[in-house]
């Protein structure tokens, strides 16, 4: 005889809904000018949530983020959109001009909203570091035409507070145009490699730390390579796109720094992007007590060399 026991409901694949508070913040010195934005979460009609086409902007809000004894209050601003394929609107934001972070001290962040609740948390900014060109010789163009350049060694010294790092080299050039030099800027790769005869540029990624953090205050190293190869390639694709009207004048270096939360983040988000990974799930993340998103933190440190001929 066999049994047949059934549920009286039919199944869903959708679990209990909670409406919470969305929050989404990067702390940055690069800029004297700090987002927050604030949403709310949404329950789509179907199984798609693309399938919602309005925006679940929070207005009203009261946002503050506080270090010490002071108080920033934020204030609500729209910001144009650049991608309207889904939101035809303006971004809702919330903004704080002028305001400075403080490197290597605790912020912490207070969303006050009227309908939907509120939620707090914190995070602390990164001290500042600094970059060193172990040899700046070869940024000379003429080694780099002769052939006697040699790869790049970069020494990046950063904080105990930092999870992950990211070094950057860029060219600034000036280009002749209308009989007019204009200052312009572009990336050089790390690596270069070369597929049925096609060239393609290998940039760095975000990267956790190496070294063991050190005592508060102070610096721990960190290396990280450039090709010689690469930098050559740059160099003549500039050369073969402005002929003599080029003047390749300086190397910038850029350091970027960000902490746990914001590096744990980015990972989850960018995790297994590749063309092997076959998993679609992503956990959730975050660091917002009461709610979802992120508050994280960067720091950015640069150093310039004179190129050469």
């Amino acid at each position: 005889m066999l049994l047949f026991i059934g549920c009286e409901k039919p199944f869903s694949p959708k679990g209990q809904y909670e409406q919470k508070l969305a929050v989404f913040a990067i702390l940055s010195n690069g800029s004297d000018t700090q987002y927050v934005r604030v949403l709310k979460t949404y329950d789509p009609p179907g199984f798609n949530p693309y399938d919602v086409l309005q925006d679940q902007a929070v207005r009203g809000a009261a946002v503050t983020v506080s270090q010490g004894g002071l108080v920033v209050q934020y204030r609500e601003t729209t910001v144009p959109r650049s991608d309207a394929s889904r939101f035809d609107d303006n971004v809702v934001a919330y903004m704080a001009f002028p305001y400075r972070v403080r490197t290597g001290k605790t912020h912490t962040l207070d969303v006050l909203t009227p309908l939907d609740g509120s939620v707090q948390t914190s995070v602390i900014v990164p001290d500042t570091g600094y970059l060193k060109l172990s040899n700046p010789m070869m940024l000379s163009l003429s080694r780099v035409r002769d052939g006697t350049a040699e790869d790049l060694g970069v020494q990046a010294f950063i904080s105990p507070l930092t999870y992950g790092c990211l070094i950057r080299f860029f060219l600034e050039y000036d280009v002749l145009q209308d009989s007019t030099w204009v200052r312009m800027r572009t990336e050089v790769p790390k690596f270069v490699f070369i597929v049925d005869t096609t060239q393609y540029y290998g940039f760095p990624k975000l990267v956790r730390r190496g070294s063991a953090p050190g005592p508060p205050g102070s610096l721990q190293l960190e290396g990280s390579m450039f090709f010689v190869t690469a930098y050559k390639a740059k160099v003549n694709e500039l050369q073969r796109q402005y002929g003599n009207g080029l003047w390749i004048r300086r190397a910038l270096f850029v350091l970027t720094q960000v902490e746990k939360n914001l590096y744990t983040y980015y990972n989850i988000t960018n995790g297994y992007q590749d063309a092997i990974s076959i998993r679609t799930d992503l956990p959730d993340w975050t660091n917002i007590n009461g709610g979802l998103g992120l508050f994280g933190a960067m720091v950015t440190d640069s150093v310039y060399y004179d190129i050469p001929n």
